[in-house]
């Protein structure tokens, strides 16, 4: 079999890891109810098995009434108002009665309570016998199903086992629709679920579930699985009739096994998530009692961080609606089940956690022999990247924007680490950055100026207007350019010719709007003191949030 296409396979690589083998499954029994499956019926609650310890597996095909001057159908359960004739009838494979019998009987009996009516009691058995396939199967599933929850097989367990009991491939979907668990699907199987993936989610990532439960695909079979907050998942089978009672039992108890492993994968993950948040908020606060200490708890989370690590912190955004950062818990799950496995495949035993609607990883460096700290930063950054196409994959329509710090290699100053990081994010953010990597090294003097825009934000304000609010206001005013000329006059390196080619306008127009920058502000760009004042007045402005729209967005007033 060819492997799977990306879309189905992302998340095998945190399902199929370590596990133990599993033994050839067994061929599936008959879908007939036994005894012990009527048993379950409530008027028999309370019946006792006579003789005690008798085999419950018998096969029962008919019920009747103990008729002494019939036979009974063959594979009876025989029901007697009194006590089992004797001898029973040739066809009686177990009976039902009011009164115990005088003797051990020859098939196993159940007798009934005191107080049971017999009309609930044959209601109840003959409505059960009419699901029978189906409570058969059902107890036949659950007896197999068990063997891989209790192994920790996790989905590919269950879909192994369910495969084997409706006979035909199976295959465990999430409700993003990325694939938990499969068993006997053949390439073509999976290029067709692939594709019904993709059009499902070409709906956005909050709705794909629906989507692909309603598009009308003939072979293919499918189930939802409910939680506790709604549907979870989705079970597909490849059937070619319409599923019996038999099947749509086995389906039903393996629902029930997959809500069981998402509940507990959940406690799991809130576990360590707990774990997790707890460490990087003493990091934070500076309450990481011994170097000693934070690297035995890392370690104890996956990571290895005794010889320092990167810090990584991100949000969610809507590029399209400024300011808003998405907090929706579905897509959330969605992008950090992602995010987890991309890091996890390109950088292990690293720290990733979610907290206060951030993304937070710590990043070792990777291997036995360490590669010299530019290398690493600069394989984070690779790694930040990544993320970002990850996420355009995943939760299409959102972006992720990304922070690195630089490498710190003492466990003890990862709080320093994450505290680069969150001022590059923050800088990121009021820059405009987002859906980029944002490291700590290129944000230069923009980490001083936040600082004391952190502080004393009327510091800030008062610099701007000394240096750059004249102009603004001029080039609002009279639809010119003088802050757009002096941002690329600077970032040319004051070179004139340069500037101009970049502007594609003439020399002098560059020189006559740098004398009027020199006019309007009173600082002269020809001098180093000046110059740097203006720089850092463009940065003051761009921490502040403050924006010149262009000659393009403003209509024209009559002067150039």
């Amino acid at each position: 079999m060819q492997p799977a296409p990306a879309a189905l396979t992302m998340l095998r690589v945190t399902t199929r890891a370590s596990r133990p083998p599993r033994r050839p499954r067994p061929a599936p029994r008959p879908a007939r109810a036994t005894l012990a499956d009527l048993a379950q019926v409530a008027a028999l609650a309370g019946a006792r098995v006579v003789p005690p310890g008798a085999a419950l597996d018998v096969p029962v095909a008919a019920i009747a009434l103990h008729d002494p001057d019939g036979p009974a159908p063959s594979g009876a359960l025989l029901l007697c108002p009194g006590a089992p004739p004797e001898p029973l009838p040739p066809g009686a494979v177990a009976v039902v009665c009011r009164t115990p019998p005088p003797a051990p009987p020859a098939v196993p009996t159940l007798v009934l309570p005191p107080g049971a009516e017999w009309g609930d009691v044959m209601a109840g058995l003959v409505e059960a016998l009419a699901a029978g396939g189906g409570l058969a199967a059902a107890a036949a599933a659950r007896r197999a199903l068990r063997e891989p929850l209790l192994a920790g097989q996790g989905y590919e367990g269950l879909a192994e086992a369910a495969r084997g009991l409706v006979g035909a491939p199976v295959a465990i979907l999430d409700e993003y629709l990325d694939l938990l668990g499969a068993a006997g699907l053949a390439e073509g199987q999976e290029a067709a679920l692939d594709a019904a993936v993709v059009r499902a989610r070409g709906h956005g990532p909050a709705s794909v579930l629906g989507p692909f439960l309603e598009e009308d695909l003939p072979e293919i079979a499918r189930w939802p699985v409910a939680g506790s907050g709604g549907a979870i998942g989705v079970i597909v089978t490849w059937t070619p009739q319409a599923p019996d009672a038999a099947r749509e039992a086995v389906i039903g108890v393996l629902a029930e096994a997959c809500a069981i492993e998402r509940a507990r994968e959940e406690v799991r993950v809130e576990t360590e998530s707990r774990l997790r948040g707890d460490l990087i908020d003493e990091l934070m606060a500076g309450e990481v009692v011994s170097r000693e200490s934070l690297v035995r708890r890392a370690r104890h989370l996956g990571a290895d961080v005794s010889r320092g690590a990167v810090a990584v912190l991100g949000k969610l955004h809507d590029p399209h609606t400024e300011g808003r950062v998405i907090t929706d818990p579905r897509l959330v799950r969605r992008f950090l089940q992602q995010a987890r496995a991309a890091i996890d495949l390109h950088w292990p035993r690293a720290l990733v956690d979610w907290t206060d609607g951030r993304l937070l990883a710590l990043l070792p460096p990777p291997g036995a022999d360490p590669p010299a700290r530019e290398e690493i930063e600069a394989q984070a950054l690779t790694l930040g990247r990544r993320l970002l196409g990850a996420t355009k994959e995943t939760v299409p329509g959102l972006a992720l924007t990304l922070a690195l710090s630089r490498f710190t290699p003492e466990p003890e100053r990862l709080g320093a680490a994450l505290d680069e990081a969150r001022l590059a994010l923050s800088i990121g953010e009021r820059l405009g950055r987002v859906g980029e990597v944002v490291t700590f090294e290129e944000t230069g003097t923009y980490k001083l100026l936040f600082q004391i825009f952190a502080d004393r934000p009327e510091e800030l304000s008062s610099f701007y207007e000394q240096t750059l609010a004249p102009l603004v206001r001029y080039d609002e005013q009279y639809q010119t350019e003088l802050v757009g000329t002096l941002a690329t006059y600077l970032g040319n390196d004051c070179n004139l010719a340069a500037t101009a080619s970049t502007l594609f306008t003439h020399r002098h127009t560059v020189r006559y709007r740098l004398d009027r920058i020199a006019e309007l502000s009173g600082l002269d760009i020809s001098k180093t003191d000046d110059r740097e004042k203006l720089s850092l007045g463009l940065k003051a402005m761009r921490l502040l949030g403050r924006r010149v729209s262009t000659v393009a967005e403003r209509p024209r007033r009559g002067r150039d």
